[in-house]
Formats: C-alpha cells, structure tokens, sequence
C-alpha cells in the first residue's frame, strides 16, 4: 500500500510548514505534510523524531526564517531596501512551482514557508510597479500551467530599517492580507495600498505601519501638505507645483525622496489616495 492509503490527509511541498498544527517530514527533495489533527500520539512522536535533526540544520542555514516566522534572533545584515511578496495557494506550493517564481521574481533574498496556504518571498527591493505588471501579464498561464489558483500581495518598499521594525512589518502585512481575503475573493493581485486602503476603511489595527506613516505622514508639514495638495490637484504635477509655489522638478525630487523613505509612489493613485485617507484618519 502506498503511504497515501494510510495517511490519507497527508500533502505534498517543497518547504516545512511553520503551522504548528501539521508535522513536516524531508523525504528526498520534498517535504511532506501531515495534521496533526489525523495523527494518533504514537505516530506523532515517532514523525517527530525522524525530522528533528535535520529541522535543526535547515533553521540554521535559514536566518531570514528564523528571524521572520519563528521570531527568534536579530535581523540579518545586508539588505538596505526590500519587500516582502505573499503568495496565498490552495496547497503547498511543488518545488518547480517556486523555482519558476524565483526566476520571474529578481532578487529573491529568502523563501518563507509562513503556512499550509502561505508563502512569502523576501526579495531585494526593486521597482513595484514593473514587478505588478510583469505578474498581471504571467499569472493567469502560471495557474494554467500549474492549476493552481494563486493570490499574490505586493507588499511594501522598506528601506534602511533597525531594531525589529522588519519583522513588526512582516506580521502585519501577511496579517492584513489574511483579514482581506476573509472578506474578498481569492484570485487576484493585490497592491500594498489597494489592501491598506481597505484596512483604512476596516479600521484594522496595524500600530507598526500605522506608527511609520505616522512618522513620515503627520510628523512632516511639508509632506502632509504635499499630498494634500496633490489630492485636490487629482495628481496633476504642473497644478500641484502650481499650488505649492515651487518648481517642478523641486516637486519631483519631493516624490522621489518620499518614495525612497515610504515606499509610496505618490504619482499612483492607490498610493496617494492611501496616504490621503491615512491623513484624514489620523
């Protein structure tokens, strides 16, 4: 009898599930998973036994996971700017599957196996916009290829972050995404301010992010006045300008700068009508 015949709740992936309800076993290049919940205690032991060792050398040549879902250790050095993108599949995800997103995805720093449902990639910062574009056009023959429906989150530019502030960010980003597909369909590509927005109007509680656009939004005149003004100018850069009393190209080093330290394009109407909300919430 095949091993399926007598777990019948058993899954395949290629990561160890962080969910604490299910035991993940290496067998060759693949794990797999099984609940807990179907498992009687004797079985659970002796599952446990055979993956300790190597669960152990896997956390220790994996410092980002270690950091970000187990939350022990300090951040890892070595990123000055990146974002975190969460997958949301229906089972884990095969190994072939992440290969393919990792080279579609530039700069993946880590692999973040978060749940049964859940992955997150931690990837060198680089420009939102062409990455949301590039999946919008390969997603639907991705699911095709794989039939696998998938929902992606783009999650926010971070840059030069200390402490533990990352990992605060990290949970609730992947926590807010959870709470927006409880609500909404699955199957699609979602943007940080399309789901922030959402949260705004939700009134989540999220005091990381909330404490950071706080920082940059209601702690700086000139910024607030800058959205201000580009909201009543619908994103019009010459009338904003126009209104501020300044010149153009000082309004686009504005932006620039702002986006280094935000991770908000404000010239993208979802990213200026977040920060908008964000100020007349706040």
């Amino acid at each position: 009898m095949a091993l399926k015949d007598y777990f019948p709740d058993m899954r395949e992936g290629a990561f160890p599930l962080a969910d604490q309800d299910w035991i993940s076993v290496e067998v060759g290049e693949q794990y797999l998973h099984f609940p807990k919940s179907s498992l009687s205690e004797r079985e659970q032991l002796l599952l446990g036994l055979g993956r300790q060792h190597k669960e152990q050398s896997k956390d220790q040549e994996s410092p980002w996971y270690h950091y970000l879902i187990q939350g022990q250790g300090e951040q890892p050095e070595g990123l000055k700017g990146c974002q975190f993108i969460y997958i949301n599949h229906q089972s884990p995800l095969a190994g072939d599957l992440i290969e393919l997103l990792m080279g579609i995805i530039e700069g993946v720093e880590a692999v973040l196996p978060i749940s049964q449902t859940r992955t997150a990639f931690l990837v060198c910062h680089h420009s939102r916009s062409d990455l949301f574009r590039l999946l919008a056009d390969l997603l639907p023959t991705i699911e095709s290829d794989f039939g696998l429906a998938l929902t992606i989150f783009i999650g926010n530019g971070w840059y030069q972050v200390s402490g533990n502030a990352l990992r605060d960010y990290f949970k609730e980003e992947n926590a807010v995404f959870t709470a927006y597909l409880a609500e909404h369909s699955a199957g699609r590509l979602l943007t940080f301010s399309e789901v922030m927005l959402w949260s705004l109007l939700a009134n989540s509680g999220l005091p990381a992010l909330s404490k950071h656009f706080s920082q940059l939004l209601l702690a700086n005149k000139e910024i607030m006045d800058l959205v201000l003004a580009m909201w009543q100018e619908h994103g019009n850069l010459v009338q904003t300008a126009q209104r501020l009393y300044i010149h153009r190209n000082s309004l686009q080093y504005k932006l620039d700068k702002f986006a280094q330290q935000s991770g908000l394009h404000l010239k993208q109407l979802d990213d200026l009508a977040f920060a908008y909300l964000f100020i007349l919430k706040h």
